[in-house]
């Protein structure tokens, strides 16, 4: 009888230290900040010119010629960002054939832990169409309070520091990630 007890105390241990972790998990909101982070890597020249990059030799989000970035922090080993890299894709595609959303928004990855060759090899393996920036030591992550990724936020630059007005909800569709994004480009660029 003891044993069972012993197992059964085990059993409701680990779920009470497991739920109480997933409780305090931090997490981030609309209204919280996002660094103007350095971003580092190898940018193809498609990636400088669809952000509008220059011939600097460093790079930061202020550079970004868009008032508000779209932002997915990834990493090649969660598997739920190799999943939903397809509908991310077509997210990407809706953004570039719509003119508004596409003049006022740049989208960006960032590999939480992951080198320039990891980032590299997510882009090519999953055909990511737009910029990928690694965050080899954990730095932009860390800032984001270490949130599980996938992890996509709407950031408005405009405002300094730069806020993130939308947490969007990567199970969603690509059709109603969009329409998210656009409406609220509506709500903050029309007068």
């Amino acid at each position: 009888m003891s044993k069972y007890i012993f197992y059964i105390f085990s059993f409701l241990l680990f779920y009470f230290i497991t739920e109480n972790s997933f409780a305090i998990q931090p997490s981030i909101n609309a209204g919280d900040v996002f660094p103007d982070i350095s971003m580092k890597g190898e940018f193809t020249a498609e990636d400088k010119k669809y952000l509008g990059f220059l011939d600097q030799k460093t790079y930061h989000l202020s550079n970004v010629k868009s008032d508000f970035l779209w932002i997915e922090i990834f990493s090649i080993y969660c598997p739920v960002c190799q999943k939903y890299a397809d509908k991310l894709n077509t997210l990407s595609g809706l953004i570039q054939r719509d003119d508004f959303v596409n003049k006022n928004i740049k989208m960006i990855g960032i590999g939480a832990g992951n080198n320039n060759k990891e980032v590299e090899h997510f882009r090519k393996y999953f055909n990511v169409s737009f910029p990928l920036i690694p965050d080899p030591d954990f730095k932009i992550h860390k800032a984001m309070k270490e949130t599980r990724t996938p992890l996509i936020v709407i950031v408005d630059k405009r405002s300094k520091p730069y806020k993130i007005l939308v947490v969007q909800d990567f199970f969603k569709e690509p059709e109603s990630l969009f329409e998210e994004i656009k409406t609220q480009l509506i709500n903050h660029v029309i007068p």
